[in-house]
């Protein structure tokens, strides 16, 4: 499982992932895209089984096909993704025979908001979580690995933000590439890389296009 960052406004959103692949203990990949455009305002990214994202990502391109190239909507994305990660994950073992934990977000705009979903099936069982901004608020959020604490990756965001002030997107990827690094020393199952294999997306407003970018070769 690996570690995504989220940074959202009323009208801005910045997602970065790390590129590790990973079977079980053994890393297999350290550029593996770890979200797709679902719309050129909805994105989604996982954590977790690589060979489930690929399924997901398979059964959103299939989704287009049978829309014969119209666009699909938030909810549409939400209700399908709610189901697969609700039902059919639960009973999911990945290829050590453990269970497996994935979690997966939808991120974009959604009618006249940016926000985001999260659906997620881990060792604590089902969880679903929202994150929407209001006015002049900001939401970050992050999935990381079992091993990691998340206690600890919010003390150390609250640390570099008191180091470097968020006026500007690039201030912003600043800080998700610190904390991808953070993640990337204390992570004891070293299945996350640090910034420099990292890629992420971006949109501006709600009438904006995501913008992806990556670092990694």
């Amino acid at each position: 499982m690996s570690f995504i960052s989220g940074f959202l406004t009323k009208d801005f959103c910045s997602i970065v992932a790390d590129g590790r692949m990973s079977q079980g203990a053994k890393t297999v990949g350290e550029n593996y895209k770890k979200f797709m455009l679902a719309e050129s305002n909805i994105l989604i990214a996982t954590t977790g089984n690589a060979q489930v994202a690929d399924i997901i990502k398979d059964f959103i391109k299939r989704l287009h096909v049978q829309s014969n190239g119209a666009q699909l909507n938030w909810q549409l994305y939400a209700n399908v993704i709610q189901q697969f990660v609700k039902e059919t994950l639960k009973e999911a073992k990945d290829i050590d025979g453990n269970c497996v934990n994935q979690i997966v977000v939808i991120c974009g705009v959604n009618g006249n908001k940016i926000m985001a979903l999260a659906f997620g099936q881990t060792d604590a069982g089902y969880i679903q979580r929202e994150y929407l901004p209001e006015e002049n608020e900001q939401k970050f959020f992050t999935m990381t690995p079992p091993g990691v604490n998340p206690d600890a990756v919010t003390k150390e965001f609250i640390s570099i933000t008191n180091k470097i002030e968020i006026r500007t997107y690039s201030d912003i990827v600043i800080v998700q590439s610190k904390l991808q690094d953070y993640v990337a020393e204390i992570d004891s199952g070293k299945s996350v890389n640090t910034h420099k294999m990292g890629m992420g997306a971006r949109i501006d407003g709600i009438n904006g296009r995501f913008k992806e970018w990556s670092s990694g070769n």
